[in-house]
């Protein structure tokens, strides 16, 4: 049997690339998944990959509003009596050099990535602490652990969320509660053709894609149920020292 047999997981951005390929992990491995997303559509698919129907619970709502949040963080609770894992997968990408972004998409770019983390590791930690700990997952990038030309605002939302992991990983780490930023390089999704598309746009090169893969051990890019597999096992006891840290799936490169 699973441990996440019994286990309550919190998702925001579930019906987003990794956010969707995530609740199915989760599902398939036992878990009982609640899911944030400013729409439900999610659920039939995620439904329809594993099999699942009483295992899977929408929330409507925007990962940036604490009320939203708090009452996803709510609900997860009231399915099952606890809450277990937290994943912040809600993220939003933005092309734009320091001087050229504008101040409504930095505003835009760090309230998703940044403070939507910061406002699910606020809301859940009561949670969590009262189950006698559990493990918050949020989701970095290795654009915030090496700069980015022309993704400033990206890296730098992604970077913060960094920190906050390393942060609270500290504070909370002897009530028995991890905290870890899962940083993948380019993840197969929409939100990476959108990036590629803005930056072969802003560049007039048709080649961007094949430019961000040369010199890489592995050239191409993850799958996102690679890094939602990545995410289940650090859920588990086969990860329990790992906390108040970065995790690159990258292929051991940059």
């Amino acid at each position: 049997m699973s441990w996440l047999e019994g286990k309550t997981v919190l998702i925001t951005g579930a019906g987003g690339g990794i956010g969707r390929a995530t609740s199915c992990a989760f599902v398939a491995e036992g878990g009982t998944v609640v899911g944030l997303d400013l729409h439900d559509g999610w659920v039939g698919p995620v439904t329809e990959d594993a099999g699942v129907t009483d295992r899977l619970h929408a929330v409507v709502g925007n990962a940036t509003d604490s009320g939203d949040v708090a009452r996803a963080v709510q609900r997860a609770v009231a399915v099952t009596g606890r809450l277990d894992v937290v994943v912040a997968a809600a993220g939003i990408q933005a092309v734009g050099s320091v001087e050229d972004t504008s101040e409504a998409t930095w505003r835009e770019v760090i309230d998703v990535n940044l403070t939507g983390t910061w406002l699910l590791c606020k809301h859940a930690i009561p949670a969590l602490r009262r189950g006698g700990g559990g493990t918050i997952l949020c989701l970095g990038s290795t654009a915030g652990l090496h700069p980015r030309p022309n993704l400033a605002a990206y890296c730098v939302s992604k970077a913060g969320v960094s920190m906050l992991a390393r942060v609270l990983g500290r504070e909370v780490a002897a009530e028995g509660i991890r905290v870890i930023a899962v940083c993948p390089t380019g993840v197969d999704t929409p939100l990476l053709h959108g990036m590629i598309q803005g930056l072969a746009d802003r560049t007039a090169t048709s080649s961007v894609s094949a430019g961000l893969l040369e010199g890489k051990p592995v050239q191409r890019w993850l799958s996102p149920r690679e890094v939602a597999d990545a995410l289940v096992w650090l859920t588990s006891p086969a990860a329990s020292a790992v906390t108040g840290s970065s995790v690159p799936l990258d292929f051991g490169s940059v």
